[in-house]
């Protein structure tokens, strides 16, 4: 019995991680968690330990979705500014603002895989 590869999946809508990896060779399916990051639960976090949290999360929430082989791939990032997350800027003009605000500021960017058999 032949056994089969298992499928690369990406928990994310992000076109540009999904570049990321069709550059490395992979074609990754698209599957979307519609995990709700605007809850009090993770935005009670630190930015470092909520890109985590969230990964995490969106890729096991994928993984229950699926009745196939996977390596399910899930990422989150967002922009630190003096110890707040700052997430996704609404529009170009506040993401040029925020780059060029005064005092310190971290990037943090978290993949994580996770297997799903059969």
């Amino acid at each position: 019995m032949p056994s089969t590869n298992p499928t690369i999946v990406l928990a994310s809508a992000s076109k540009s991680r999904r570049r990321l990896l069709e550059s490395a060779g992979l074609s990754p399916k698209i599957m979307v968690s519609n995990v709700d990051e605007e809850t009090e639960f993770f935005n009670s976090m630190s930015p470092s330990d909520m890109v985590i949290a969230l990964a995490i999360t969106k890729a096991h929430t994928v993984r229950e979705q699926i009745d196939f082989p996977a390596i399910i791939i899930g990422c989150d990032s967002t922009f630190e500014f003096e110890g707040e997350s700052l997430g996704k800027p609404d529009t170009p003009e506040i993401a040029i603002k925020s780059q060029k605000s005064s005092g310190q500021q971290r990037a943090f960017t978290y993949w994580t895989l996770h297997y799903r058999y059969s």
